[in-house]
């Protein structure tokens, strides 16, 4: 249940929602503005490639 996948997206979860609110309280809206646009789009795309390319998904088409 906890594979190395599932600790390093949560690290990395943590880590970036820590650095936008540092970003937002320190007065660079940019960043955190910047970071609240690309996640979800990278999510998006990673989410489609995940769909795409899962054999399991695949298999059961």
């Amino acid at each position: 249940m906890f594979g190395p996948g599932i600790l390093i997206a949560g690290g990395s979860f943590i880590a970036i929602t820590i650095l936008d609110k540092v970003a937002e309280d320190c007065g660079i809206t940019w960043l955190s503005t910047t970071l609240k646009l690309i996640i979800p789009i990278a999510a998006l795309a990673v989410s489609v490639y995940f769909l795409e390319t899962n054999s399991l998904l695949r298999w059961l088409r």
